[in-house]
């Protein structure tokens, strides 16, 4: 029981309610684009020189269906060495259940479970996992979403604004399709194209990259709101950047193989 847990946890089978609100920042139109900067070679860039560093890191996910019904929220606080692929993480689905992860280059471990039912270390290989629902990166692993920010074109500059106490510039473009279903399960991704042919073009998935005055990412945000229907938002803020990452890789002894975590 405690396995599938952790399968719900890490790619968002289950959640907790809450009365926070997604609705988009709204845009500043007072500051004129120029048309000679490649908005889109600032952002790849950018998030290039954050992938080859380190930060703190929180992640975000907000899901919604109908009109009506609750909003369901996960959380994931951590640390990354993305230049080494590694990461700590600790999960939290409201006050339901919380897991513990280790990020290798090749492998996820994990460990937690819900209330009195927990599991002791467990690992799959990194390359295993995958994108099981929309805008949820598989292991809560955040360069993957920094890496679906920078399968996209066509950015805009959206003006200033402050994040964490810094000052940054915010760039927005929609989400190709090949950079929503990037990593997806084939079950995940027959869902994906499905849902674009219904709806007779791409899927309305907008990315939002801050940039710091050093020229690095530090939030992404993906967003998908399809009224009356579904809505998801996945936000990632990274803090620290440049500091030192300790991470500590569970003993073969301690942990076992498991064929039930697949995100």
């Amino acid at each position: 029981m405690a396995a599938l847990v952790c399968v719900a946890a890490l790619s968002s089978g289950c959640a907790q309610q809450t009365s926070e609100s997604k609705a988009r920042p709204a845009s500043n139109g007072g500051d004129a684009a120029s048309p000679s900067v490649n908005y889109t070679q600032v952002v790849h860039t950018a998030v290039e020189e954050t992938l080859g560093s380190s930060a703190r890191t929180v992640m975000k996910t907000e899901m919604g269906t109908s009109p009506g019904e609750p909003t369901y929220t996960i959380t994931a606080k951590g640390a990354h060495d993305f230049a080494r692929n590694s990461g700590n993480v600790t999960a939290k689905v409201g006050d339901v259940a919380e897991f513990d992860q280790v990020l290798t280059d090749d492998r996820i471990y994990v460990r937690g479970g819900t209330g009195t039912e927990t599991m002791p270390w467990s690992y799959t290989d990194r390359a295993d996992a995958k994108v099981q629902h929309m805008l949820r990166p598989p292991g809560n692993d955040a360069a993957h979403l920094l890496r679906q920010a920078s399968m996209s074109s066509g950015y805009e500059r959206f003006g200033t604004e402050k994040v964490a106490g810094a000052a940054t510039t915010r760039y927005s473009a929609p989400l190709s399709h090949k950079a929503l279903a990037f990593n997806m399960t084939k079950e995940a991704r027959g869902k994906s194209d499905q849902l674009r042919d219904m709806m007779g073009g791409e899927i309305p998935v907008t990315t939002d990259v801050w940039v710091d005055e050093e020229g690095r990412a530090v939030r992404v945000r993906l967003s998908l709101d399809i009224p009356g229907s579904v809505s998801s938002t996945t936000t990632l803020t990274l803090s620290d950047l440049g500091l030192a990452v300790k991470v500590t890789v569970p003993t073969a002894e301690g942990s076992e193989e498991s064929e039930a975590f697949s995100g």
